[in-house]
């Protein structure tokens, strides 16, 4: 059983420094879109905020068009691939677009397997066992999204409901014939915001747990090609 263990340990640190190069990519997109859309406006509005207090410069007329180019050019930067790559989608449907991406998903499957079966050199015996425990761990991440996205969600509601208990006059006037449409939509408009917010906080929580999940699934893929290939 310490065998096993220390086999999945050797797995676990493999991914993790697999896992390393994308988050790598990832904190340098986020880096990015911080710099581009808040440092820099930040620091250009700062710099003219100070030239003006000194008057070095008058009224800058387009002040706010230079603070919100930097984000602006950033996104016509980022969306640039897109962009070129959309006449491509229409020209071959968005059927073969999806073809194109599987074809992606597979080469990189191909080249983790290579890269698993060189830096691992387990048995098929021991490639189950590892294949048993990551399912259970995925398994087990699901559930736990699902409750953790539940218990955000109650303790958002709750928050809310906080929120109106405080911000509440202490003499409640009632409703009367001549504003009861008028009280009516007003509840509603408020309960609609309240209910948007919570749903749009859930989904985002539990899509953001999804991209863990996406990850370990992508792996445990690896793993079965490299079963199948045992067994041929």
């Amino acid at each position: 059983m310490k065998s096993a263990h220390q086999k999945y340990e050797h797995f676990v640190n493999w991914v993790q420094n697999d896992m390393k190069k994308d988050r790598f990519h990832v904190n340098r997109k986020v880096f990015s879109v911080v710099f581009w859309c808040l440092i820099l406006p930040s620091i250009l509005l700062l710099v003219v905020y100070v030239l003006r207090k000194y008057q070095f410069i008058g009224s800058v007329r387009y002040a706010d068009l230079l603070i919100y180019l930097p984000p602006f050019a950033f996104t016509i930067y980022s969306l640039w691939p897109t962009l070129r790559d959309t006449p491509k989608v229409f020209k071959k449907g968005g059927m073969n677009a999806i073809l194109e991406e599987s074809l992606k998903e597979v080469e990189w499957r191909e080249n983790t397997v290579i890269r698993l079966t060189g830096d691992l050199n387990l048995t098929a015996k021991e490639w189950r066992m590892i294949s048993f425990h990551l399912r259970s761990e995925v398994q087990r991440m699901r559930q736990q999204n699902w409750y953790m996205s539940i218990l955000a969600a109650v303790v958002l509601f709750f928050m809310f409901q906080f929120l109106d208990v405080g911000s509440s006059v202490d003499v409640v006037v009632e409703p009367t014939n001549s504003n009861l449409v008028k009280f009516w939509v007003d509840q509603f408009a408020q309960w609609s915001i309240q209910v948007f917010s919570l749903g749009l906080f859930s989904t985002l929580f539990y899509l953001s747990g999804l991209q863990f999940q996406r990850h370990f699934d992508r792996y445990l893929v690896c793993i079965e090609r490299i079963l199948i290939e045992e067994k041929n």
